[in-house]
Formats: C-alpha cells, structure tokens, sequence
C-alpha cells in the first residue's frame, strides 16, 4: 500500500511540473517530498527511494535556474 502512495504523490508532481509554471513548482516539490517520507517504508524498493530523490533534485535545479 506504501509503494502505491508513493507512486501517486510521484505522479501528482509530475504532472504539476507538466504545465512548466513556477508557480506550481512549490506544490509538486510538496508532492515529492511527501514521497520521499513514505518511501521510508520497508516496503518501498530502493529503486523507487532513488527514482524519489532524483525527482526532487531535478527540481530543486528547476527551481535554481527559474529564480
């Protein structure tokens, strides 16, 4: 059940980021971290933890280059 959170809040900042509007950078950034917190879960496979971080890096970077 864990991993399917995950994957829907994944899903809920994509396609936030899909319309490439900054102003919704904060929630899909929100979404991903609240990923990241279930993917804490044992049942979460490290490859979903990683799939995770490089989703808030990559936007983290988005951030950076639209300030």
């Amino acid at each position: 059940m864990t991993a399917e959170r995950v994957r829907t809040l994944l899903l809920r900042g994509d396609n936030l980021l899909k319309s490439a509007r900054p102003e919704r950078f904060g929630r899909a950034m929100a979404a991903f971290e609240k990923a990241r917190e279930a993917a804490r879960d044992d049942d979460v496979a490290p490859e979903v933890r990683n799939l995770v971080e490089r989703r808030i890096d990559a936007l983290r970077q988005l951030m950076g280059s639209n300030s």
